[in-house]
């Protein structure tokens, strides 16, 4: 028996077309994180912590003559929070070392092409932890950077040639563990025209 004056409790039930809409969003989701890359984003996770077997600029730099090489591709997110202009040679700390080999399709070194780099990590966001730096002779570049951290899902870093001049634009992300040390990431460009 209730209090004199108190209202009735009543029971509701989810409405069934919103039971039926929460259950489709779950299974579309699952079905995205089952067809792609273990991050659910397409991108490959890159990062290592140096240790043996971890492959390095020095791995990437050995091909033979007459070979050829698949250019990168643009991968889904690779473009997320991308600014042009970014500034040349900022630090961006230490604890993790991304680096590379910019190639042509003819697996030739490409020297001085710019190559700009963003991520999260502890002192700041995508929008401005970023760096340009350019390819040595033998096509190398080199970003040493404080570890990533999560920013709405996995640590990834961002690698892209986005300058303009004889090579397409090509934007990558690469998701990569906080404790990682290094993450290579190779591109290998086509020309503009």
């Amino acid at each position: 028996m209730g209090h004199p004056g108190a209202v009735p409790a009543t029971r509701t039930r989810p409405h069934p077309a919103a039971v039926g809409a929460v259950l489709l969003l779950v299974a579309m989701i699952a079905a995205a994180l089952w067809r792609s890359d273990e991050s659910g984003t397409g991108a490959r996770d890159e990062g290592s912590t140096g240790g043996a077997g971890a492959a390095g600029p020095a791995a990437a730099a050995t091909v033979g003559p007459g070979s050829t090489c698949t250019p990168t591709l643009t991968n889904p997110g690779g473009r997320n929070n991308y600014r042009p202009d970014a500034p040349r040679d900022v630090p961006l700390g230490r604890g993790l070392e991304i680096t590379g080999v910019v190639r042509d399709t003819l697996c030739r070194p490409l020297p001085g092409v710019p190559v700009q780099v963003w991520l999260q990590t502890a002192s700041g966001s995508e929008r401005e932890n970023r760096t340009t730096v350019l390819t040595d002779a033998d096509g190398r570049y080199r970003v040493e950077t404080d570890p990533a951290v999560s920013q709405f899902g996995e640590p990834n870093v961002h690698v892209a040639h986005d300058a303009e001049g004889p090579w397409r634009d090509v934007f990558q992300r690469h998701v990569v563990d906080t404790d990682d040390t290094l993450a290579v990431v190779d591109l290998v460009l086509v020309p503009a025209s």
